[in-house]
Protein backbone atom coordinates (compact mmCIF):
# COMPACT_ATOMS: atom_id res chain seq x y z
CA UNK A 1 0.00 0.00 0.00
CA UNK A 2 2.53 2.89 0.67
CA UNK A 3 3.90 2.19 -2.37
CA UNK A 4 0.53 2.48 -4.25
CA UNK A 5 -0.17 6.03 -2.25
CA UNK A 6 3.34 7.17 -3.54
CA UNK A 7 1.34 6.93 -7.41
CA UNK A 8 0.11 9.91 -7.74
CA UNK A 9 -3.31 8.58 -9.90
CA UNK A 10 -3.88 6.39 -7.11
CA UNK A 11 -4.17 9.47 -4.52
CA UNK A 12 -6.64 11.19 -6.65
CA UNK A 13 -8.42 8.31 -6.94
CA UNK A 14 -8.79 7.98 -3.06
CA UNK A 15 -9.67 10.74 -2.92
CA UNK A 16 -12.36 10.86 -6.02
CA UNK A 17 -13.94 7.86 -3.89
CA UNK A 18 -14.07 9.56 -0.64
CA UNK A 19 -16.19 12.70 -2.48
CA UNK A 20 -18.44 11.30 -4.39
CA UNK A 21 -19.14 8.13 -2.01
CA UNK A 22 -19.78 10.42 0.47
CA UNK A 23 -22.37 12.58 -2.18
CA UNK A 24 -23.59 11.28 -5.28
CA UNK A 25 -25.82 8.39 -3.35
CA UNK A 26 -27.97 11.68 -2.63
CA UNK A 27 -28.16 12.24 -6.50
CA UNK A 28 -29.21 8.76 -6.78
CA UNK A 29 -32.06 9.41 -4.12
CA UNK A 30 -33.57 12.65 -6.05
CA UNK A 31 -33.18 10.35 -9.08
CA UNK A 32 -35.02 7.88 -7.60
CA UNK A 33 -37.64 10.01 -5.93
CA UNK A 34 -38.15 12.07 -8.85
CA UNK A 35 -38.85 9.51 -11.07
CA UNK A 36 -35.91 10.47 -13.66
CA UNK A 37 -34.23 7.14 -14.30
CA UNK A 38 -34.86 7.51 -17.70
CA UNK A 39 -33.58 11.20 -18.20
CA UNK A 40 -30.31 10.42 -17.16
CA UNK A 41 -29.46 8.93 -20.39
CA UNK A 42 -30.23 12.07 -22.21
CA UNK A 43 -27.95 14.04 -19.61
CA UNK A 44 -24.93 11.58 -20.58
CA UNK A 45 -25.62 11.89 -24.09
CA UNK A 46 -25.74 15.63 -24.11
CA UNK A 47 -22.57 15.23 -22.40
CA UNK A 48 -21.22 13.83 -24.87
CA UNK A 49 -22.38 16.60 -27.52
CA UNK A 50 -20.61 19.47 -25.21
CA UNK A 51 -17.63 17.29 -25.25
CA UNK A 52 -17.26 16.89 -28.80
CA UNK A 53 -17.66 20.81 -29.29
CA UNK A 54 -15.53 21.53 -26.62
CA UNK A 55 -12.82 19.69 -28.17
CA UNK A 56 -13.48 21.36 -31.12
CA UNK A 57 -12.99 24.94 -29.60
CA UNK A 58 -10.43 23.74 -27.46
CA UNK A 59 -12.07 23.13 -24.26
CA UNK A 60 -11.38 20.45 -21.74
CA UNK A 61 -14.08 17.63 -22.40
CA UNK A 62 -15.18 17.54 -18.88
CA UNK A 63 -15.62 21.17 -18.08
CA UNK A 64 -17.52 21.21 -21.78
CA UNK A 65 -19.46 18.24 -20.85
CA UNK A 66 -20.73 19.29 -17.45
CA UNK A 67 -21.96 22.99 -19.47
CA UNK A 68 -23.84 20.80 -21.39
CA UNK A 69 -25.17 18.61 -18.54
CA UNK A 70 -26.24 21.54 -16.91
CA UNK A 71 -28.03 23.28 -20.03
CA UNK A 72 -29.71 19.93 -20.28
CA UNK A 73 -31.01 20.15 -16.56
CA UNK A 74 -33.39 22.92 -17.32
CA UNK A 75 -34.89 21.21 -20.62
CA UNK A 76 -35.24 17.78 -18.17
CA UNK A 77 -36.45 19.85 -15.62
CA UNK A 78 -39.12 21.19 -17.71
CA UNK A 79 -39.97 18.19 -19.28
CA UNK A 80 -40.66 16.46 -15.74
CA UNK A 81 -42.81 18.98 -14.69
CA UNK A 82 -45.04 17.14 -17.13
CA UNK A 83 -44.32 13.37 -15.44
CA UNK A 84 -42.65 10.86 -16.67
CA UNK A 85 -44.98 9.16 -19.02
CA UNK A 86 -45.09 12.42 -21.27
CA UNK A 87 -41.49 13.42 -20.92
CA UNK A 88 -40.08 10.01 -22.06
CA UNK A 89 -40.09 10.68 -25.60
CA UNK A 90 -39.25 14.19 -25.79
CA UNK A 91 -36.30 12.73 -22.93
CA UNK A 92 -35.76 10.19 -25.88
CA UNK A 93 -35.11 12.36 -28.51
CA UNK A 94 -33.08 14.40 -26.74
CA UNK A 95 -31.04 11.70 -26.13
CA UNK A 96 -30.57 10.45 -29.73
CA UNK A 97 -30.71 14.04 -31.28
CA UNK A 98 -27.41 14.36 -29.02
CA UNK A 99 -25.64 11.17 -29.90
CA UNK A 100 -26.43 11.68 -33.73
CA UNK A 101 -25.22 15.80 -33.65
CA UNK A 102 -22.39 14.34 -31.62
CA UNK A 103 -21.30 11.94 -34.42
CA UNK A 104 -21.60 14.70 -37.38
CA UNK A 105 -19.08 16.81 -35.00
CA UNK A 106 -16.47 13.83 -35.28
CA UNK A 107 -17.31 12.65 -38.19
CA UNK A 108 -17.10 16.44 -39.78
CA UNK A 109 -13.52 17.70 -37.85
CA UNK A 110 -10.65 16.97 -36.62
CA UNK A 111 -11.70 16.19 -33.64
CA UNK A 112 -10.72 13.11 -31.51
CA UNK A 113 -13.69 11.04 -30.94
CA UNK A 114 -11.32 8.82 -28.57
CA UNK A 115 -11.23 12.16 -26.13
CA UNK A 116 -14.55 12.58 -26.16
CA UNK A 117 -15.83 8.86 -25.46
CA UNK A 118 -13.27 9.04 -22.19
CA UNK A 119 -16.33 10.77 -20.69
CA UNK A 120 -18.49 7.38 -21.86
CA UNK A 121 -15.39 5.03 -20.45
CA UNK A 122 -14.11 6.62 -17.40
CA UNK A 123 -11.84 5.70 -14.96
CA UNK A 124 -11.48 6.90 -11.57
CA UNK A 125 -7.18 6.55 -11.87
CA UNK A 126 -7.09 8.09 -15.06
CA UNK A 127 -8.80 11.25 -13.23
CA UNK A 128 -6.26 14.97 -13.62
CA UNK A 129 -5.74 17.15 -11.12
CA UNK A 130 -8.13 19.81 -12.67
CA UNK A 131 -10.72 16.79 -12.79
CA UNK A 132 -9.98 16.24 -9.66
CA UNK A 133 -10.54 19.36 -8.15
CA UNK A 134 -13.99 19.96 -10.50
CA UNK A 135 -15.10 16.33 -9.24
CA UNK A 136 -14.61 17.41 -5.58
CA UNK A 137 -16.51 21.11 -5.86
CA UNK A 138 -19.37 19.32 -7.24
CA UNK A 139 -19.21 17.01 -4.45
CA UNK A 140 -19.22 19.30 -2.07
CA UNK A 141 -21.78 21.74 -3.53
CA UNK A 142 -24.12 18.44 -3.53
CA UNK A 143 -23.67 18.24 0.25
CA UNK A 144 -23.74 22.09 1.34
CA UNK A 145 -26.98 22.42 -1.20
CA UNK A 146 -28.70 19.22 0.74
CA UNK A 147 -27.74 20.56 3.91
CA UNK A 148 -29.11 24.28 3.57
CA UNK A 149 -32.04 23.26 1.66
CA UNK A 150 -33.43 20.14 3.07
CA UNK A 151 -36.41 20.79 4.56
CA UNK A 152 -37.55 22.69 0.97
CA UNK A 153 -36.43 19.70 -0.65
CA UNK A 154 -37.86 16.68 1.59
CA UNK A 155 -41.53 18.68 1.00
CA UNK A 156 -41.06 19.19 -2.70
CA UNK A 157 -40.12 15.18 -2.83
CA UNK A 158 -43.19 14.07 -0.69
CA UNK A 159 -45.38 16.96 -2.89
CA UNK A 160 -44.71 20.04 -5.55
CA UNK A 161 -47.77 21.14 -4.78
CA UNK A 162 -47.83 21.36 -0.33
CA UNK A 163 -44.22 22.56 -0.72
CA UNK A 164 -46.17 25.75 -2.69
CA UNK A 165 -48.91 25.49 -0.29
CA UNK A 166 -46.36 26.16 2.56
CA UNK A 167 -45.02 29.00 1.01
CA UNK A 168 -41.43 27.43 -0.60
CA UNK A 169 -40.81 28.69 -3.98
CA UNK A 170 -41.03 24.89 -5.09
CA UNK A 171 -40.26 25.77 -9.02
CA UNK A 172 -37.12 27.28 -8.34
CA UNK A 173 -36.22 24.28 -5.62
CA UNK A 174 -37.45 21.80 -8.26
CA UNK A 175 -35.16 23.50 -11.11
CA UNK A 176 -32.20 23.50 -9.61
CA UNK A 177 -32.59 20.03 -7.59
CA UNK A 178 -32.78 18.56 -11.37
CA UNK A 179 -29.67 20.67 -12.72
CA UNK A 180 -27.64 19.43 -9.65
CA UNK A 181 -29.07 15.71 -10.60
CA UNK A 182 -27.59 16.65 -14.38
CA UNK A 183 -24.43 17.98 -13.14
CA UNK A 184 -23.77 15.24 -10.62
CA UNK A 185 -24.48 12.56 -13.33
CA UNK A 186 -21.99 14.42 -15.86
CA UNK A 187 -19.16 14.58 -13.26
CA UNK A 188 -19.99 10.64 -12.32
CA UNK A 189 -19.49 9.88 -15.57
CA UNK A 190 -15.34 10.56 -15.75
CA UNK A 191 -14.93 8.70 -12.50
CA UNK A 192 -17.15 5.47 -13.26
CA UNK A 193 -17.88 5.43 -17.16
CA UNK A 194 -21.01 6.55 -18.19
CA UNK A 195 -22.83 3.08 -18.47
CA UNK A 196 -21.90 2.37 -15.17
CA UNK A 197 -22.70 5.57 -13.28
CA UNK A 198 -25.67 4.01 -11.16
CA UNK A 199 -22.20 2.30 -9.23
CA UNK A 200 -21.73 5.45 -7.50
CA UNK A 201 -25.51 6.97 -7.36
CA UNK A 202 -28.81 4.81 -7.96
CA UNK A 203 -27.22 1.64 -5.64
CA UNK A 204 -26.26 3.04 -2.65
CA UNK A 205 -29.46 5.14 -2.61
CA UNK A 206 -31.48 2.37 -3.30
CA UNK A 207 -29.75 0.13 -0.23
CA UNK A 208 -30.25 3.62 1.97
CA UNK A 209 -34.24 3.42 0.88
CA UNK A 210 -34.28 -0.33 2.34
CA UNK A 211 -33.34 1.61 5.89
CA UNK A 212 -36.61 3.94 5.85
CA UNK A 213 -34.90 6.58 7.96
CA UNK A 214 -36.71 9.91 6.05
CA UNK A 215 -34.83 12.16 3.60
CA UNK A 216 -32.11 13.26 6.20
CA UNK A 217 -31.65 9.52 7.42
CA UNK A 218 -31.72 7.88 3.81
CA UNK A 219 -28.86 10.60 2.56
CA UNK A 220 -26.92 9.87 5.90
CA UNK A 221 -27.27 5.89 5.26
CA UNK A 222 -26.25 6.53 1.23
CA UNK A 223 -23.09 8.26 1.93
CA UNK A 224 -22.30 5.26 4.20
CA UNK A 225 -23.37 2.97 1.52
CA UNK A 226 -21.71 4.99 -0.91
CA UNK A 227 -18.05 5.41 0.92
CA UNK A 228 -18.49 0.82 1.34
CA UNK A 229 -19.28 0.39 -2.01
CA UNK A 230 -16.42 2.74 -3.47
CA UNK A 231 -13.75 1.39 -1.46
CA UNK A 232 -14.82 -2.25 -0.95
CA UNK A 233 -15.06 -1.79 -4.56
CA UNK A 234 -12.02 -0.44 -5.12
CA UNK A 235 -10.12 -2.83 -2.74
CA UNK A 236 -11.70 -5.95 -4.39
CA UNK A 237 -10.41 -4.83 -7.68
CA UNK A 238 -6.98 -4.55 -6.49
CA UNK A 239 -7.20 -7.63 -4.71
CA UNK A 240 -8.54 -9.52 -7.38
CA UNK A 241 -7.03 -7.41 -10.64
CA UNK A 242 -10.59 -6.57 -11.53
CA UNK A 243 -11.60 -2.81 -13.73
CA UNK A 244 -13.19 -0.47 -10.93
CA UNK A 245 -16.33 0.26 -11.80
CA UNK A 246 -17.49 -3.26 -12.46
CA UNK A 247 -15.70 -3.92 -8.69
CA UNK A 248 -17.79 -1.52 -7.60
CA UNK A 249 -21.38 -1.96 -9.05
CA UNK A 250 -20.65 -5.62 -7.56
CA UNK A 251 -20.33 -4.42 -3.89
CA UNK A 252 -23.11 -1.87 -4.58
CA UNK A 253 -25.39 -4.41 -5.40
CA UNK A 254 -24.66 -7.02 -2.79
CA UNK A 255 -25.65 -4.26 -0.21
CA UNK A 256 -28.89 -3.88 -1.89
CA UNK A 257 -29.36 -7.19 -1.82
CA UNK A 258 -28.21 -7.53 1.77
CA UNK A 259 -30.16 -4.53 2.88
CA UNK A 260 -33.00 -5.50 1.02
CA UNK A 261 -32.55 -9.24 2.87
CA UNK A 262 -32.78 -7.19 6.50
CA UNK A 263 -35.69 -5.33 5.57
CA UNK A 264 -37.61 -8.41 4.51
CA UNK A 265 -36.64 -10.12 7.71
CA UNK A 266 -38.09 -7.28 9.79
CA UNK A 267 -41.34 -6.83 8.19
CA UNK A 268 -41.77 -10.81 8.57
CA UNK A 269 -40.97 -10.04 12.34
CA UNK A 270 -43.23 -7.59 12.47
Amino acid sequence: MPELWALAPFRRAIVALAATGLSFPAIGTYILALDLVSARFAVMHASLLGAALGLLAGLPPLASGLAAALAAGAGVARLSERGAERASGALGLVMTLSLGLAFIVFYKSEVNAIEAFDLFWGSVLALSRPELLLTCAGAALVLVLSAVFLRGIRALLYDRELAGVLGLPARALHYGLVTLICAGIALAMRVTGALMVDAVTILPALAARSMRRGLAGTLAWGAAFGLAANFGGFALALALDLPTSPAIILVGAALVLGTGAIERGRAKKR
